[in-house]
């Protein structure tokens, strides 16, 4: 079974029709299907919520929904521990990364898994590293 770390960049668009959606909602179908695994640090409940907060503006009623959606679904979420903080950081060092960014990477390293970002400066760093 093939594993995945989606950054929150393709979360949030689970919950949004925008450009890379149809993309994104491809993960989400393979998940339910039990087809892939996907791997997320704990940090990416906040940014979620954060993302839906300002940068979809939902209404609270609409936000609850998403939010429900989202802690229903089969994810594997990873807290941090000092082997992938230190590895984080090595990272974010390394690639001129925030260490929120660069936990996504980590993860995905750890875990022998794909990374998945829409973020086009991520993309380029991640084929470096």
């Amino acid at each position: 079974m093939k594993k995945y770390v989606l950054d929150s960049s393709i979360l949030v668009k689970w919950f949004s029709e925008e450009e890379g959606s149809e993309e994104a909602d491809k993960f989400l179908e393979s998940l339910e299907k039990k087809e892939i695994q996907i791997f997320l640090p704990e940090l990416v409940k906040y940014e979620l919520g954060n993302a839906l907060l300002k940068g979809k503006e939902l209404s609270y009623s609409q936000a609850k929904n998403a939010l429900k959606i989202f802690y229903e679904l089969p994810l594997t979420f990873v807290a941090e521990n000092l082997d992938l903080a230190k590895l984080t950081y090595k990272l974010a060092q390394k690639l001129s990364l925030t260490y929120y960014d660069a936990s996504f990477l980590a993860l995905a390293k750890s875990q022998k898994a794909i990374l998945i970002t829409a973020k086009p400066k991520h993309q380029q760093s991640i084929k470096g590293s």
